[in-house]
């Protein structure tokens, strides 16, 4: 099976997530770490950010939220109604995931908006959720675009601008790594996301540079996001 370039993904509003991770154990175990992280990155809103890093929908699992990865807690079943459409939707229901590598983290790119519009129909939140749109540079959205992206294509949640400015979790910077980091996240816009393809590949190289960051930096693609709208519940 091979990675389509271009799909629709329903993903957890930032807000939503943003209040989830202020309260996480994570952040608490480091809230120094956090309160100096916003000072330095002051243009960079959590709540905002319309990246891929925001735990889609998927025809796997429940994602913890982010910064609740390492507690003690029970994973709450969650939306499996519309975890249940993603997978027949996809035609993976009643049998295993399959194991290729843009799979890692459960199938949720679904190939058009009609579809992604049905699986929306069975959330039982959908105010939580944002419809979005998103292509595979060179491949471009039909919509409008808010930005683009950098991160693993299409396995699951990982954006290394989620992970380095909003929701530090996996690979934290150190806070003296940021004057590094700076003035390339300076250039993200209003959705924290960057503007053009060249910023979005400029803060890619400066963050493969640095020595704490995800080592499988050949693997992250540029991703132009769109919104695709909301549908009435």
């Amino acid at each position: 099976m091979t990675a389509p370039t271009h799909g629709y993904a329903l993903m957890r509003t930032a807000t939503v997530l943003a209040e989830a991770y202020d309260s996480s154990p994570l952040r608490q175990a480091r809230l120094a770490y956090s309160v100096d992280l916003r000072r330095i990155l002051s243009h960079v809103r959590p709540a905002s950010y319309h990246g891929i890093g925001r735990y889609p929908i998927n025809a796997d699992y429940n994602y913890d939220d982010p910064g609740w990865q390492w507690a003690k807690r029970e994973r709450v079943a969650r939306e499996e109604l519309a975890r249940l459409a993603v997978a027949e939707t996809l035609g993976v229901e009643g049998v295993g995931v399959p194991d290729e590598a843009w799979l890692i983290d459960g199938p949720w790119l679904l190939p058009d908006i009609d579809r992604a519009v049905h699986v929306r129909s069975f959330l039982e939140r959908p105010a939580e959720y944002e419809l979005i749109e998103v292509a595979l540079y060179p491949a471009r959205t039909k919509a409008p675009p808010l930005g683009f992206d950098v991160g693993y294509w299409a396995s699951g949640n990982f954006s290394i601008v989620c992970d380095t400015a909003v929701w530090p979790i996996w690979h934290s910077p150190p806070i003296e790594s940021l004057g590094d980091l700076r003035h390339s996240l300076e250039l993200l816009n209003d959705s924290v996301l960057f503007p053009d393809v060249e910023s979005a590949g400029y803060f890619r190289d400066v963050y493969r540079a640095q020595p704490w960051a995800e080592k499988e930096g050949s693997a992250f693609q540029i991703l132009e996001v769109a919104a695709a709208g909301l549908v009435a519940a």
